[in-house]
Formats: structure tokens, C-alpha cells, sequence
């Protein structure tokens, strides 16, 4: 058995899984420590919200009201199951991802466009969106169906 295979990730040819199984290539790795560094700061985010709410919340949920709490719960619901599909080398999770990507990468360009760019989440998706379309972390996910149309 060759150093490089693992218990990680199908073969993305189609063979068995009992050939053996490809180590997770490094464009996954870099997705999920992306994802998590993008978490962080969103979790900092929302603990200097939540101070600004201690401080003064009648001035508080005046000014940024109620939406606040409703996308970005539904948007961290939404990713972690993406992210279990990514894991899990689903075409969903990929493809999930992928939207996701494409709603936040929009996001970011409404903001630029109205004067309050967020660069960092633009360099975070824009690296995101490079590593998923990388030939060795597509065709993990392109591997599955490609066994479902020999079966």
C-alpha cells in the first residue's frame, strides 16, 4: 500500500473501496481552515454585537433590529450541513458550498458597491471558491456518481 493512501476519501477513478482509499489533497484542508477563520471572526463579531447590546440595548435593537439574528443563524444551520456533505465527499455538499460561495461572495459585492467593503470575507470566499474548483477536490466529489452510472 502506498504512503499516500488512507482511510480518508474514496478514489476519485471509481475504484473499490477496498483497493484502498486517496489521503483528503490539501485543497480541502485549506477549505475547512478558510471556513473555520471566517467562523472566528463572525464569532467576534457577534461578541462585540452582543457587548454593544449590554451596554445600550433599547439603542441597540433600535438601530439594528431584529434581522440581525434571523439570516446569520439560518446561514450557520445551512453551512454546517454543507460542510458534512463536503466531508462526506457529497456532489450536495459541493454544490452546496458552491451557493453558499456565491450568496456570500454577492453579499460582499453589494457591500463594496455601497461603500462598506468587507475585504477580508472577499479574500476568504474568493480562496474558498479556488481550492473547491481545484481538479483533485472535484473529482472527490464527481467520484460517486461516477460509480452509480457503471452499477
Amino acid at each position: 500500500m502506498s504512503p499516500h493512501l488512507s482511510q480518508d476519501a474514496p478514489q476519485p477513478d471509481g475504484t473499490p473501496q477496498a483497493a484502498g482509499r486517496r489521503k483528503r489533497p490539501f485543497g480541502l484542508y485549506m477549505i475547512l481552515l478558510l471556513l473555520m477563520i471566517q467562523a472566528l471572526l463572525g464569532l467576534v463579531l457577534a461578541t462585540i454585537l452582543a457587548l454593544g447590546m449590554a451596554v445600550n440595548p433599547d439603542e441597540f435593537w433600535t438601530t439594528v433590529g431584529p434581522e440581525l439574528y434571523d439570516v446569520p443563524f439560518v446561514l450557520m444551520a445551512i453551512t454546517a450541513v454543507v460542510l458534512v456533505g463536503v466531508w462526506r465527499y457529497r456532489m450536495w455538499g459541493w454544490y452546496g458550498m458552491m451557493l453558499l460561495l456565491a450568496y456570500y461572495t454577492a453579499t460582499d459585492a453589494i457591500g463594496y458597491f455601497v461603500g462598506e467593503p468587507d475585504y477580508v470575507s472577499m479574500l476568504l470566499n474568493v480562496a474558498m471558491v479556488f481550492y473547491l474548483n481545484q481538479r483533485e477536490v472535484r473529482d472527490l466529489f464527481a467520484a460517486p456518481a461516477a460509480r452509480e452510472v457503471r452499477a
